[in-house]
């Protein structure tokens, strides 16, 4: 049972960490039990999320949040969890730092000053950091001009000297590397990835202040790098077995909201903003994103072109993104952007001919078939649809073109063509290796007194594999159709007489010469075990 006093022992220890941080850090900016064992907070993050949480007396019996950890219990929700610990300690119920700092501030004002310079001096010398920083935190809490001159002190709206964010990001991911690092049988990464993400994470924070003091060139510089810095430095291996609740999909998600709220702010400069653009543009151009697909930087990088330039200008660049990217798989994603800035000028001729010069693209060429359809226009669509056939053929896309055979199915089937239907199920039985699905399709089309001259047909034009453990569709065929004595000596060579006193005898095609793999060796074993009463161990036709 998870209550308000225990529920650290169901929390992973780096959440609870940063759970505790916010907490401790006044991230809980708003607080309330709306009825009795219901509460509600508002956490500040990269945004600000809402948690609720229930509980009957002490049990803690739901909670959620919506931020976009996909685990089970967040750093939010355990800062919310503190909170009510502590609010529950009181008397009165929990102050916000807004609320404190003006219920507060004029008890601040009127306190003696009783510590002088020297013994501050003094104090620093021994006080634990925990301690200090706790104290720092309360304090600023409830007193504006002390917070005032710490935000001056560190956040500057003006700083004296220029905050080199490059180096300092990209530092992150150079000098974090494991203590106790050893390579033995598994592969185990050098740098500490959770060191990387919580300073990454740091910046990213002081993102968000400085965001809010409308410092926007430094907002973009951090932002821009940690994209940077992911993109230069990642390391897929690392992640593959990793349990911990690192993504560096969200953080480069973090960053990209940052940018957007930087490009589309009335303060920024149009010089701010094209800046924005052209690194965002050589940054989509690494490898990382490319090949692991952590982040859609494609996206990012289109929403912040429309944010930034016209959309003359923003179907300009697409055009020449289109251009460089012309064999990349994700090329139908510029191709329908471009469609939607077109459709935004109102240029309908110019839409068309996109349309109708990209629909070798599969998923091009799937919209249109599924706006034909809803139109109810199947002739249209058939032609569509065969030609994609055609395309998928000359480019050996095996799995297109298997998609769009069961689209002209399901379109023969609604229009009740019979004949086209029969057709369809026949391609795809033979392109499927004799789907059973498909073969009972057929068997119920076609009349009864063709059928056994159309399955032989069939089975001849069709190429049947028995992968190990896959069992064999041949086989299963032949069952259903009660041909199995007929069948069986077609299919294995070896069958003596051990086979039944569960001896290991060698299975081989009859027609192939090639080794059966065992598992269906065994089964064709069971199968003629069930029908024994027709074979005879000293038949002079073994198998």
């Amino acid at each position: 049972m998870i209550t308000i006093s225990n529920f650290e022992k169901y929390v992973l220890p780096q959440i609870l960490m940063r759970g505790e941080d916010y907490y401790e850090s006044d991230a809980v900016l708003e607080i309330e039990e709306e009825s009795p064992g219901e509460w509600i907070a508002t956490v500040c993050g990269t945004e600000n999320y809402e948690v609720t949480v229930s509980m009957e007396g002490t049990e803690i019996i739901a909670w959620e949040c919506d931020c976009p950890y996909d685990g089970n219990i967040c750093k939010h929700v355990v800062a919310t969890f503190l909170a009510i610990r502590d609010s529950r300690g009181k008397a009165g119920r929990f102050l916000s730092a807004k609320e404190a700092n003006t219920q507060l501030g004029l008890l601040g004002k009127n306190m003696p000053q009783t510590v002088k310079d020297k013994e501050v001096e003094q104090i620093l010398l021994f006080a634990e950091s925990d301690k200090l920083s706790d104290f720092i935190q309360k304090y600023a809490s409830s007193h504006s001009d002390f917070k005032s001159a710490l935000l001056e002190t560190f956040l500057p709206k003006r700083p004296a000297k220029k905050v080199d964010y490059r180096n300092e990001i990209e530092s992150c991911f150079h000098s974090s590397y494991r203590k106790y690092f050893k390579k033995g049988r598994y592969y185990e990464p050098e740098l500490d990835w959770n060191e990387v993400s919580d300073k990454v994470d740091g910046y990213l924070a002081k993102a968000t202040l400085l965001f809010q003091r409308e410092a926007l060139e430094e907002v973009a510089t951090i932002a821009l790098q940690v994209l940077r810095s992911i993109g230069g430095n990642y390391i897929d291996e690392d992640f593959l077995y990793n349990d911990g609740d690192i993504d560096f999909g969200i953080t480069c998600g973090d960053a990209g909201d940052l940018l957007l709220k930087v490009v589309q702010h009335s303060g920024a400069s149009q010089a701010l903003k094209k800046n924005v653009l052209n690194e965002i543009i050589q940054i989509s151009k690494l490898a990382t994103y490319r090949e692991y697909e952590i982040f859609d930087m494609d996206e990012l990088v289109q929403q912040i072109m429309l944010s930034v330039q016209s959309k003359e200008e923003a179907l300009l660049s697409v055009n020449q993104l289109i251009k460089e990217r012309a064999e990349r798989w994700d090329l139908y994603k510029l191709v329908l952007r471009k469609i939607e800035i077109l459709k935004e000028l109102g240029k309908t001729t110019e839409v068309e001919a996109t349309i109708s010069e990209f629909l070798y693209l599969p998923e091009i060429r799937r919209q249109e078939v599924e706006k034909l359809l809803d139109e109810k226009c199947y002739e249209k669509a058939i032609t569509m649809l065969n030609e994609g056939i055609v395309i998928a053929e000359r480019g050996g896309n095996l799995g297109t073109l298997r998609e769009w055979q069961e689209q002209l199915l399901s379109i023969y089937e609604e229009v009740h063509n019979v004949a086209k239907v029969i057709e369809m199920c026949r391609l795809l039985f033979i392109h499927t290796n004799g789907s059973l699905d498909y073969y009972h399709k057929l068997k119920s089309l076609i009349y009864s007194t063709d059928w056994k001259e159309y399955l032989s047909t069939l089975m001849q034009e069709t190429t049947f594999y028995d992968y190990w453990g896959s069992g064999n569709n041949k086989a299963d065929i032949y069952i259903e159709e009660k041909e199995i004595i007929a069948k069986i000596h077609a299919m294995t060579k070896t069958l003596v007489a051990s086979i039944l006193e569960n001896e290991k005898p060698v299975y081989v095609d009859f027609e192939t010469q090639e080794r059966i793999p065992k598992d269906s060796a065994l089964w064709y074993k069971e199968v003629i075990k069930t029908n024994g009463e027709c074979l005879s161990i000293n038949d002079d036709r073994r198998v």
